[in-house]
C-alpha cells in the first residue's frame, strides 16, 4: 500500500496537499487503466475509458495522451472515421503537444488505409522528427508498393519529386515487373544515379505491415507521465503542527517539487509525486519494494539512510528505474547502480576542485588545515589533504579545533618562523570561520588566502565581504538572492505556504525541474542526454547540473566575492 496517499503538514500558518487534488486523481486512475486495456488489446474499453477525458470541458494533465490513445484504439478497430475526428480534436485544442509528430503520422496511416494517398503524404510530409524516418519509409513502401499500377507510381514520383522513398518503390516495382519497358528500365536507372540508392536498399524494399501505427514501445516513455516516488523521513508518527520540526527539510524539499511539478505542467510534462514515509528500516523499505504501485515508479529521490538506500537501490537496478539522492556527498553510493545519480558534488570531486583552485591563489605550497566536530568536517579535510599533497603541496598542519576565539588564541601556532601559503577550514560551526579569521588577522597573517566551507560561517551575522579579497567558500547551495527567478520563486512559495523557502525547496525544485525535462526530452537515451551538455543557473534557481562526465553533479562549488556580491569561480 502507499505510504501516503495525501500528506497534509503545516508550514508556520499554512496546510499544503502533497498530491493533485481528487479530480485528477480521479483522472490518473482511469487514464491508467484505459492505458493498460490498450496494453492488453481491449480497445473498446478503453475508448469508453477514455471518452471523458477527451471531453471539452476535461481539465486533467492526461487530456492529450487521453485524444491519442483513443484514436489509436479507433484506429485498430478500423474505425478510421472516428480515429482521424479525435486526432483533429487533438491538434486544435493541442497545437504545440510534444508527441505532434505522432499524430501526423497516425492521420498520414488513416489516409492511407482510405486509399487517399496524397493526403496522406501531405501529413508525412508534416513530420520534422528525424527518429520517425524509418517508420515513415516503411509505411510509404506497404502502402504505394500494393499499388499495383506503374502509372500512379510515376504521377506519384513527378508530384514528390524530392521524395527518395516514392523514387526507391518506383524503381523497386519497375525492375520487378515483367511488362516494364525499356524506358520504364531507364527511368528507373536515372533515380538510382539522382538518389544514389543502392542495391541493398532496393532489397530492403518488402511487404511488411507500417512500424509505427502504434507507438514503438509501450514503456514509461509513451504513457503520457511519469511516476515519481519520493522517499524521504516525515516522520508523521511524530507530526505537531506547534513546532518546527527536525525534519522540517522534508518538507520543505517536499513543497519544492510541487512547484517544480507545476511548471513542469505549464511545459505538458506530466508528473504524480508519490511521497513514502522512510527512515533507516530496512523492513519497511522491502515491504515499500514488493508493493505493486511502487514498481510503476520511473524514477525514485532518496532515500537518505543506508538502511532503506540498499535496498532501493538494488530495485532501482533491477527495474532500471533512475534514483536520485538529493542531499548525499557520497561518491560511493554511485558504484550500487548505473541509473543512480547525486543531487550534489561528492566531497571528493568538491576537494579536487577545492586544491586545484587554490594552487593559483597559496602564496606558496604549504597548506594549513583545520577541521571540526563533525564526521563530514573531518572526512573534507583529509580528503583535502591528500587531494592538495597530490598537487605537490606540503601540509603543515592538520588540526581538529574548536571554534571558540578564546580556544583558537591559545591553541593556534604564532607562524613566526614559517606562514603558511593559505588556509583551509572545514567546519559546521557557524561562527569558527569568523573567529580563525580574526586570530590569523592577530598573527599578522592578513593577506594569507583562507579556503572555508560555507559552514563556518554564520552567514546572517558574519560580515564576509570584509573578508573578501582572501576568502572563497565552498559551498554547493549558492542562492543569488538578487536573481529575479529566485524573487519569483519566493513569491509563488509564500503565496502557496506563507512562508519562505529553505534552500532545500529550492533543491527540490531545480532536482525535479531538471530531472522531470531530462526523462521527458531523452527517454530512454536519458542518460546520453544528461551527457551532453552542461546546465546553467540561468535555467535553474540555484548553479545548476552537471552529469556531462559523472553521475554526481559536478557544478563547481567554490565561491569568490567579485566586490559586491559571491559568484562562482567559473562567472
Amino acid at each position: 500500500m502507499r505510504v501516503i496517499f495525501l500528506l497534509m503538514f503545516t508550514v508556520y500558518t499554512c496546510s499544503a496537499n502533497l498530491s493533485y487534488g481528487q479530480n485528477n486523481v480521479q483522472a490518473a486512475d482511469r487514464y491508467k487503466s484505459a492505458l493498460n486495456d490498450y496494453k492488453q488489446g481491449k480497445y473498446a474499453a478503453a475508448m469508453q475509458k477514455l471518452s471523458p477525458l477527451t471531453s471539452v470541458n476535461a481539465t486533467s494533465p492526461y487530456s492529450a495522451y487521453a485524444h491519442y490513445y483513443y484514436a489509436l484504439s479507433a484506429y485498430q478497430l478500423k474505425r478510421f472515421k472516428e480515429s482521424k475526428q479525435m486526432l483533429l480534436q487533438l491538434q486544435s485544442r493541442v497545437p504545440g503537444w510534444n508527441k505532434i509528430a505522432d499524430v501526423h503520422y497516425l492521420l498520414g496511416a488513416i489516409a492511407f488505409e482510405n486509399g487517399q494517398i496524397r493526403e496522406g503524404m501531405d501529413y508525412l510530409g508534416r513530420i520534422r522528427d528525424s527518429s520517425f524516418a524509418k517508420d515513415v519509409q516503411a509505411l510509404k513502401q506497404h502502402h504505394l508498393s500494393s499499388l499495383n499500377d506503374l502509372a500512379k507510381l510515376k504521377e506519384l514520383q513527378k508530384q514528390y519529386s524530392s521524395d527518395r522513398d516514392i523514387a526507391l518503390i518506383l524503381i523497386n516495382y519497375i525492375e520487378n515487373s515483367p511488362s516494364s519497358t525499356q524506358t520504364d528500365m531507364q527511368i528507373a536507372e536515372q533515380l538510382e544515379k539522382q538518389y544514389k540508392i543502392t542495391r541493398k536498399e532496393k532489397a530492403a524494399v518488402s511487404e511488411e505491415a507500417p512500424k509505427r501505427t502504434v507507438p514503438k514501445t509501450e514503456s514509461k516513455w509513451t504513457k503520457g507521465y511519469f511516476d515519481v516516488s519520493v522517499l524521504l523521513p516525515f516522520r508523521l508518527d511524530e507530526f505537531s503542527t506547534s513546532k518546527r520540526r527536525s525534519n522540517q527539510f522534508a518538507y520543505d524539499y517536499y513543497l519544492g517539487l510541487t512547484l517544480a511539478q507545476e511548471q513542469l505542467r505549464e511545459e505538458g510534462i506530466t508528473v504524480n509525486l508519490w511521497a513514502y514515509d522512510v527512515s533507516n528500516d530496512a523492513g519497511s523499505m522491502k515491504a515499500i519494494v514488493n508493493n505493486k504501485n511502487f514498481q510503476s515508479s520511473d524514477m525514485v529521490i532518496g532515500p537518505l539512510y543506508s538502511g532503506t538506500f540498499d535496498v532501493t537501490a538494488q530495485f532501482a537496478a533491477d527495474a532500471g528505474v533512475i534514483m536520485l539522492n538529493p542531499l548525499s556527498t557520497d561518491g560511493n553510493l554511485l558504484k550500487s547502480g548505473p541509473d543512480i545519480y547525486l543531487g550534489h558534488p561528492s566531497i571528493s570531486f568538491q576537494m579536487q576542485k577545492a586544491a586545484e583552485w587554490m594552487k593559483g591563489r597559496s602564496a606558496g605550497l604549504s597548506a594549513v588545515i583545520y577541521y571540526g566536530n563533525t564526521a563530514k568536517d573531518s572526512t573534507m579535510a583529509f580528503s583535502y589533504a591528500d587531494e592538495w599533497k597530490s598537487r605537490g603541496g606540503k601540509v603543515m598542519e592538520l588540526t581538529k579545533i574548536q571554534g571558540e576565539r578564546e580556544w583558537l588564541e591559545s591553541k593556534l601556532p604564532s607562524f613566526e618562523v614559517a606562514k603558511p601559503g593559505h588556509v583551509a577550514l572545514f567546519s559546521s560551526d557557524g561562527g569558527s570561520g569568523a573567529s580563525l579569521i580574526e586570530v590569523l588577522n592577530g598573527r599578522k597573517l592578513i593577506t594569507v588566502p583562507v579556503l572555508a566551507t560555507a559552514t563556518s560561517f554564520n552567514l546572517q551575522q558574519s560580515r564576509l565581504t570584509k573578508y573578501g579579497s582572501r576568502l572563497f567558500l565552498i559551498e554547493t547551495d549558492y542562492v543569488d538572492r538578487e536573481k529575479e527567478s529566485i524573487r519569483q520563486f519566493q513569491k509563488s512559495y509564500w503565496n502557496k505556504t506563507s512562508s519562505f523557502p529553505s534552500v532545500y525547496s529550492y533543491q527540490g525544485f531545480d532536482q525535479l525541474l531538471f530531472f522531470g525535462r531530462m526523462m521527458a526530452k531523452y527517454k530512454d537515451k536519458f542518460s546520453t542526454g544528461l551527457q551532453s551538455k552542461k546546465y546553467g543557473d540561468d535555467e535553474y534557481l540555484l548553479s545548476g547540473f552537471d552529469y556531462t562526465k559523472s553521475n554526481e553533479n559536478q557544478i563547481t562549488p567554490i565561491l569568490k566575492y567579485n566586490g559586491s556580491k559571491w559568484l562562482p569561480i567559473d562567472r
